[in-house]
């Protein structure tokens, strides 16, 4: 669709600049002719014989005709070397729609439309049936040329051909009629090879029609068909081109909205007729009718007013489209079946509300977060924010979109806002210093304009010095906790809303992997104040007490909140010595990630649910309040695996663990806040392991197996990467810049991109390439750095961020230009792409 679109820009600008004439088809015919006609890229005309078609006829339907044969030995193409060519000459003597076409059974034809003087004006392959070539244009009265070839030349044998040139039927514009109020004016048609071709592209059927207009009125046009693809053009002879319209009406239709003044208008109703778009023959309506203007305002009227995202975002991390929708119409979407909804769509995948009904007063904005808000806008639970997740890195964009229907399914109108973004590959920070087993190292991460992230690690004390995988892995990691985690940690949602008053209780979190969460739940659960009273009661036949299953909700928040006062503290403490310069040792940020995954997934829910406990025991109807019915509902927002919290207590190594299922289960019925509280903590335990494989895979370091023992313990093995072999290539250009690739054993050679060293790089700075991709590897890049000596040191980083020295690994000073240069072999791991 953009192809043609951008046809018709170009169209405007040729149209406009031309002065009124007196017949539509003559302006647009000149237009395109002398817009076509280039000098001929090909080699000068080859002294060949030129057949004369003749004089084709004024009269639709005239038709000048030759038979030829392709021997293999005629004279070469001007354009195509290496395929036989005949030449022919027709002569116009009244302006129109001209079609050329050439046919062969046996050949796939190609046919140039020249000018007297041989320069070109167009070409075609296939626009024609099958194989078949075709160009129709509008010509003016002249002399014009057809060179008939073949496309794959001499080597596929002779071959019959038929040449035709014809007047095209159908192509002039029907008259419609008077638009007047009240009165519509339509026609229908059909849409085939045979049908007079587009004036934007002439490889797309057309119908052409025209209307009068007495006064100045906003008009619409539409154009529908159950299996084309509608596109409409509104011209006229005082502006050329006043509108296009693609896809604007109900279910791809084309829709123009315009105010006219009064005049003579013309309508190319077209199909976009590319590859499987549409069958080879589709029915049309075309309507073209006055609006009421003034009823028409007192209408619904739904738009998107706002769309907001972050600025930039990760690669796989969902993050929030907030927006704010309105009816700025004079009037209310009945509530009579009508309803609205509103979609994301983009790169980001697709989205789409539930209906929407009985809430589109006139006037009425609704927003989805205090960002989106205005002045006068509110919020509703019927529409929320889209969650969206991107996968490529780069510029992007998303789409948000409201559309209404009646209660047939017919739309009213839609509006909708594009929102650009960008998509990094990974997390960009500024440097930052950490500790490594006692070695201090400087880490940054910086996004390019193409969204791809590169990881700098340096060693304070050894600029220059190789560092060890694991060493880099961990202070890669070390610098990401600080930076994504710690750096802002009282802001996270599920951690803002937290108080920091209760006494401090410590609680040890060895590491944040979702079967440590889950054992703690079921520990929890199993010691929690209340609970062993509650199994001898049941063990009694004794019904459960609800106000005691609320006492042991709000025990657990007690609990949570105590312990969350010693992690807050030992964070504050953290974050006091990185803003006085001190580095955050891996053993530091471990600890942070671990606790972090304790505190939003397991104190965060608990404190929540005593907070619903204690709303209920302040309300005058308790439960039943209706603030609190709603918290609930808020609150219920997972249901875990089957079997879960039995797996939490075999985690925690408890006994009895079908006693304390039994409890839990007359728990749950007595006051449903309590499975509540352990379905939240349930799922939130659940997605840590894969949340924790997404930071490691955003940080490239998900493949070095000592980060991933720690994060993830029970994972203790993992199966060896596949590797290559491969050597570093780099060759010097006649520009002084130096290229570089990698050539595998097999002895296939890959160019990055980007892949030049610049010839004034600072000497001993290490550059790196695009990255290096094996389907489904990625692989690594290239470093290179020049030194001052002149020669060009190599080397490599894998998808993992290990260094890779070559024992040859320099290229020589002096070294020629055009060389390729080549190291010793390396041995690589890889890394999927889908963990990039």
């Amino acid at each position: 669709m953009e192809v043609l679109i951008m046809h018709r820009f170009l169209f405007v600008k040729r149209l406009r600049v031309l002065v009124m004439s007196g017949a539509v088809v003559a302006l647009i015919a000149m237009t395109l002719t002398l817009a076509g006609s280039n000098p001929a890229l090909g080699q000068d005309a080859a002294d060949c014989e030129v057949t004369d078609l003749g004089t084709l006829g004024s009269e639709a339907g005239s038709v000048l005709e030759a038979q030829g044969h392709w021997t293999t030995e005629d004279c070469d193409s001007r354009f195509r070397p290496g395929s036989d060519a005949h030449t022919y000459r027709f002569h116009v003597d009244e302006p129109g729609r001209i079609r050329i076409g050439l046919t062969s059974a046996v050949a796939d034809s190609y046919l140039y439309l020249l000018a007297e003087d041989g320069s070109r004006i167009t070409d075609n392959d296939d626009n024609g049936d099958r194989l078949d070539a075709r160009v129709e244009r509008d010509l003016v009265p002249g002399t014009y040329l057809v060179e008939a070839t073949t496309v794959a030349g001499r080597a596929r044998g002779p071959a019959d051909f038929t040449l035709t040139v014809s007047r095209v039927e159908g192509c002039d514009f029907v008259h419609l009629g008077m638009l007047e109020p009240g009165v519509d004016l339509t026609a229908t048609g059909t849409w085939s090879l045979e049908t007079c071709g587009s004036r934007f592209v002439s490889r797309h059927p057309a119908h052409a029609y025209s209307f009068e207009l007495t006064e100045a009125a906003r008009v619409r046009i539409d154009l529908e068909s159950e299996s084309g693809d509608p596109v409409l053009s509104l011209a006229s002879l005082v502006s050329g081109i006043v509108a296009a319209d693609d896809d604007s009406g109900d279910r791809g239709n084309s829709l123009i909205r315009e105010y006219l003044p009064p005049g003579l208008y013309f309508i190319e109703a077209t199909t976009y007729y590319a590859r499987d778009y549409q069958p080879l023959q589709a029915d049309f309506t075309l309507t073209v009718r006055l609006v009421d203007e003034l009823s028409q305002q007192q209408e619904a009227r739904l738009k998107v007013e706002e769309v907001l995202t972050p600025s930039v975002v990760v690669a796989g991390d969902p993050f929030p489209v907030h927006y704010r929708v309105s009816n700025v119409g004079g009037g209310t979407l009945p509530d009579d079946g009508s309803h609205a909804r509103i979609w994301l769509s983009g790169h980001a995948g697709r989205d789409l509300t539930s209906r929407l009904t009985g809430i589109w007063d006139a006037g009425v904005a609704y927003h989805t977060g205090d960002e989106a808000a205005s002045a006068t806008s509110i919020t509703t639970d019927e529409i929320t924010a889209f969650e969206a997740t991107l996968s490529d890195h780069g510029p992007t964009w998303i789409f948000v979109g409201i559309v209404a229907d009646d209660a047939d399914g017919n739309e009213l109108g839609w509006h909708g806002i594009w929102h650009n973004l960008m998509v990094l590959s990974g997390p960009a920070f500024d440097p930052v210093d950490v500790d490594v087993d006692g070695a201090v190292y400087t880490v940054s991460a910086s996004a390019d304009s193409d969204g791809e992230v590169t990881t700098t690690v340096s060693q304070v004390s050894n600029l220059e010095g190789e560092i060890d995988r694991d060493a880099r892995a961990k202070a890669v990691y070390a610098a990401a906790v600080r930076t994504q985690l710690l750096d802002g940690v009282f802001e996270r949602p599920a951690i803002a809303k937290l108080s920091r008053t209760a006494e401090s209780s410590a609680v040890t979190v060895p590491d944040p992997s979702s079967k440590t969460l889950l054992a703690a739940i079921g520990e929890r659960f199993a010691s929690a104040d209340d609970v062993a009273g509650l199994r001898r009661a049941l063990a009694r036949g004794e019904a459960i007490n609800p106000v005691t299953v609320e006492g042991s909700v709000l025990s657990m928040s007690r609990t949570a909140l105590s312990q969350y006062a010693s992690m807050a503290d030992s964070w504050a403490s953290l974050l006091d010595q990185v803003g006085a310069g001190e580095p955050l040792s891996f053993d530091e940020a471990f600890a942070v990630h671990s606790q972090l995954a304790y505190a939003e997934r397991l104190i965060s829910p608990a404190v929540t649910a005593g907070e619903l406990v204690a709303a209920a025991r302040a309300a005058d109807r308790g439960w039943d309040d209706l603030e609190v019915k709603a918290m609930m509902d808020d609150y219920a927002s997972c249901e875990p695996r089957s079997g879960a919290l039995r797996g939490a207590l075999e985690a925690a190594g408890v006994a009895d663990t079908g006693d304390l299922l039994a409890l839990d289960a007359e728990m749950r019925v007595a006051r449903p806040i309590h499975g509540l509280a352990i379905d939240a903590a349930l799922c939130a335990a659940t997605e840590a392991d894969r949340d924790n494989s997404l930071l490691l895979r955003r940080l490239s370091i998900s493949s070095n197996l000592a980060i991933r023992r720690l994060v993830r313990p029970e994972a203790a093995t993992a199966p060896a990467p596949e590797t290559h072999r491969l050597r570093i290539l780099a060759r010097i250009g006649d520009d002084g810049r130096i290229e570089h690739a990698v050539e595998l054993d097999s002895g296939r050679r890959i160019l990055p991109s980007p892949r030049f060293l610049d010839a004034d790089a600072h000497a001993g700075t290490w550059q790196f390439s695009g990255d290096i991709r094996v389907w489904p590897h990625t692989v690594g890049k290239v470093r290179s750095r020049p030194l001052a000596d002149g020669r060009v040191e190599l080397g490599f980083i894998s998808a993992d961020g290990t260094e890779f020295t070559p024992d040859i690994a320099y290229v020589p000073a002096g070294a020629p230009t055009g060389v390729w240069f080549r190291t010793s072999e390396i041995t690589v791991p890889t890394t999927p792409m889908m963990e990039r």
